[in-house]
């Protein structure tokens, strides 16, 4: 009797053992790294709308997700970033479609395109619009997107007087991708590529006469130290995407999934309200800083001036055509 008790007890531990081993396999699966990265700063409004995504991520999923975020140049330049995220080494990387995953899909720099949007309002309807076609495009290299935001109207800071259009012949202007150099080609100027990280010093050593970006962006870089004009141009509205690991994404199950594409568009919700706040405050304290503001009367010629590009970029192939269909048709 003792014998059968001792056995059914051991049975019983053993048993139990087993279920513990068990539901601590399964309690340590159910919680996944989140690592996320831009190369923007965390000043900024994309890295303030970054940390606020992490955080609202590790809430509501109640540590089930440990999400953390850096910045800058901290883990390399948004190439390699992007590079990171495609391979797994990230699960997340916050970049600019045309200059991230436009490697494989050049079709997506047309959201960096001169003078086709009405204003920064229409331009996030195109992005909430797109981001399933965006989804679609970069899966077969191995992201799902989330997350538009917009970085606001972009303006040219020059080393030198920018007041009219014929001023910015033959400058050295620093852009992020193939639509802006073009387009610097178009207004009269030579365009360069260099990563954003790169171009505080290339302004101050001069092998660049300026830049364009957002006063947000310019003022969060104080690229305004190195150069002291800036030309209200408004001649393209550039964005972010969040592009995630797709196998990482799938993995999730899916209240998780629920919860990162919400926490997502919180985030892009919320980024959007501090954006066009800092846009104005930004502007003033460049003001207040000694940068001159140029807003120049023949905004017509700079129009006009660009204006063969579409059909430029309608000319490389049926890709291009459907998105810009797409993209056009949004209003």
């Amino acid at each position: 009797m003792k014998k059968s008790l001792i056995l059914v007890l051991a049975l019983v531990l053993l048993a139990s053992t087993a279920l513990f081993a068990q539901g601590t396999k399964e309690g340590a699966a159910e919680t996944y790294k989140l690592r996320a990265s831009t190369n923007l700063a965390g000043t900024g409004t994309i890295g303030r709308g970054l940390t606020k995504f992490v955080e609202l991520v590790n809430e509501k999923s109640g540590g089930r997700i440990v999400a953390t975020a850096n910045y800058g140049s901290e883990l390399g330049n948004q190439a390699e970033q992007v590079e990171m995220a495609r391979t797994g080494s990230l699960e997340m990387v916050v970049a600019a479609p045309g200059t991230g995953p436009g490697t494989w899909v050049p079709q997506l720099m047309m959201f960096e395109f001169p003078y086709i949007f009405k204003d920064n309002d229409h331009y996030r309807r195109v992005l909430k619009g797109l981001e399933g076609e965006v989804s679609n495009l970069v899966q077969p290299y191995g992201f799902i997107a989330l997350a538009g935001q917009s970085q606001g109207s972009r303006h040219m800071l020059t080393k030198k007087p920018v007041t009219k259009l014929e001023d910015l012949a033959n400058m050295k202007m620093r852009g992020p991708n193939a639509v802006y150099i073009s387009m610097f080609k178009h207004l009269g100027a030579a365009g360069t590529t260099m990563d954003w990280n790169e171009i505080y010093t290339a302004l101050q050593t001069g092998v660049v006469d300026g830049m364009e970006a957002s006063p947000s962006m310019i003022n969060s870089m104080k690229f305004q130290d190195v150069a002291k004009n800036l030309t209200i141009t408004d001649h393209i509205i550039a964005c972010t995407y969040y592009f995630f690991n797709e196998k990482w994404f799938n993995s999730l199950p899916s209240d998780l999934q629920t919860i990162v594409r919400q926490a997502a568009d919180e985030a892009a919700a919320y980024q959007a309200i501090i954006d066009d706040q800092d846009q104005k405050a930004s502007l003033e304290k460049m003001r207040a800083e000694g940068v001159a503001i140029h807003q120049p009367t023949d905004r017509a010629k700079w129009v006009a001036a660009c204006s063969p590009m579409l059909a430029e970029y309608r000319a490389k192939g049926e890709g291009w055509n459907n998105f810009i269909d797409k993209m056009l048709a949004i209003q």
